[in-house]
């Protein structure tokens, strides 16, 4: 019996724990991106987690195989990821079943490199016997327990540089064809992102399962099977290559569908904003024809005065109020791009006999776009209009508030339904099928967050009814 045999059951239990370690660092580095961003330790706890469970197992007293063993610390800091931010589940099956592939493709490199080098090195010492220049290396190769120690250690450093090399660089390659999406995954994206890693997984399940039984059939290791090294090390390079081009392919159709919403969402605001301009045309247009005709109008006011035809007058007068009162806007927000779209607005619920209450100002001296703020007014009360159609009270409230360089607008209508919402998106799901319709609120969350705001979609009780509360929240630039 070896007497150094505690050694290197000491310095295997040391490699076990650092390789442990190293491996949780990998899992921090490999979530962090797709956790909850205000708290780091999110991703911290999850390794954790996974560290605590792996050494724990590697120190029960029985043998586990290494798939169950480290699908167990996998699933253990998948719960652990889940418990600290619930958000995108799907995301987090993916993270790790992906993980736990990259792992065991990784280390089995580490492990068929390090395996076939050593043999290679006691082949070449068993072989120096009998040569003049090397007589020492088989003496110590057959002699020396220390000497095998050293090399034991040696190999051991080795393969876990080997390895660490391999793993991080794994989740650092992967990390850069997948980083930059949150997106909330659905569950056939889930499917289509698993598929790879789990054939991984069932292949490395079924390779453990042959290579036990081939080394308890011929009492022979599978390491010593000629060309074994390469094999091995093709199938696992074969594999991570596989699932790297698959999250490729998925994160540019990805970007492909975000570039498509966003020209819809484009052209849905160049639709709105060909109808403010519409808007400010005919005003402009009647106010031109209005002026163009004042001097005529007062020159016949004052011959029918001189003519003492007093209502005469007094009739052309109020028709000459009327038509200016026709061509003025009725709401003064201080600026005329929002008055113009405001008192459109007014008037199509008007004709609808919705009751509308305004009490709007925009934001004077500030850095705000007054089209941006259109985009915000016009999808709001559309929307807010479409909503009302269905109620028997119909009635929206528009308000604004400011303090200080926080600038929120709230658009208040009855609400008897249930508000739906998408889990990707967080915005209300519509029944509408329409091409370009649905992109409303996205158009107003995209211009509130121009100004680093959001909007917020709530349902909440107000005089004794059901109110739907749409607020926006803006941030004002700061001079």
């Amino acid at each position: 019996m070896d007497p150094l045999e505690p050694y290197y059951q000491i310095v295997s239990g040391i490699c076990g724990v650092a390789v442990t370690l190293f491996d949780a660092f990998c899992y921090v580095l490999w979530i962090r991106p797709f956790v909850r961003p205000d708290i780091f330790g999110r991703a911290v706890w999850t390794g954790i987690a996974y560290a605590a469970v792996m050494i724990f197992l590697q120190q029960m007293p029985f043998f586990i195989p290494n798939v169950l063993a480290y699908g167990i610390g996998d699933f253990a800091a998948f719960l652990v990821m889940c418990l600290m931010d619930r958000k995108n589940p799907g995301q987090k099956v993916f993270l790790a079943v992906t993980f736990f592939c990259m792992r065991w493709q990784s280390w089995e490199v580490w492990v068929e490199a390090t395996t076939w080098l050593y043999q290679e090195l006691v082949f070449f010492l068993l072989s120096t016997e009998g040569h003049a220049s090397l007589p020492k290396l088989y003496v110590l190769a057959t002699e020396s327990y220390e000497f095998w120690f050293y090399v034991y250690i040696a190999e051991r450093i080795f393969s876990m540089i080997l390895g660490a090399v391999l793993m991080y660089g794994a989740v650092r390659l992967m990390l850069r064809v997948y980083s930059g999406t949150e997106a909330h995954m659905k569950g056939k994206e889930v499917l289509l992102l698993t598929m790879p890693s789990v054939s991984g997984i069932v292949a490395y399940g079924v390779l453990q399962l042959y290579r036990t039984a081939y080394e308890k059939d011929t009492a022979k290791s599978v390491f010593d099977l000629p060309g074994h090294f390469l094999l091995m090390a093709l199938y696992s390079l074969i594999c991570y290559i596989t699932i790297l081009v698959v999250v490729y392919v998925f994160r540019k159709w990805k970007q492909e569908q975000e570039e498509n919403e966003q020209r819809m969402l484009f052209t849905a605001q160049v639709k709105e904003m060909r109808s403010h301009i519409a808007e400010v045309e005919r005003l402009y247009s009647d106010m031109r024809r209005l002026r163009h005709d004042m001097g005529n109008h007062l020159m016949t006011l004052e011959q029918l005065y001189q003519r003492e035809e007093y209502g005469a007058a007094g009739r052309y007068a109020g028709r000459l109020k009327a038509e200016i009162e026709n061509v003025s806007t009725d709401i003064k927000s201080g600026n005329p791009v929002t008055d113009a779209i405001l008192s459109g607005r007014k008037k199509e619920m008007e004709e609808q006999g919705i009751s509308f209450t305004c009490d709007f100002h925009y934001p004077q001296k500030a850095k705000l776009e007054a089209f941006d703020i259109s985009i915000i007014l016009n999808n709001a009360l559309n929307n807010a209009i479409e909503a009302v159609g269905r109620e028997q009270q119909r009635e929206i409230v528009l308000v604004s508030t400011r303090v200080k360089n926080m600038y929120m607008i709230e658009v208040i209508n009855p609400f008897t339904g249930q508000l739906k919402t998408d889990r990707q998106t967080g915005l209300p799901l519509t029944t509408k099928q329409q091409e370009g319709h649905g992109f409303g609120l996205a158009g107003i969350r995209h211009a509130a967050r121009k100004y680093y705001g959001d909007m917020e979609i709530a349902v909440e009780e107000r005089a004794g009814g059901k109110f739907c509360v749409l607020r926006i929240m803006l941030q004002i630039p700061s001079d």
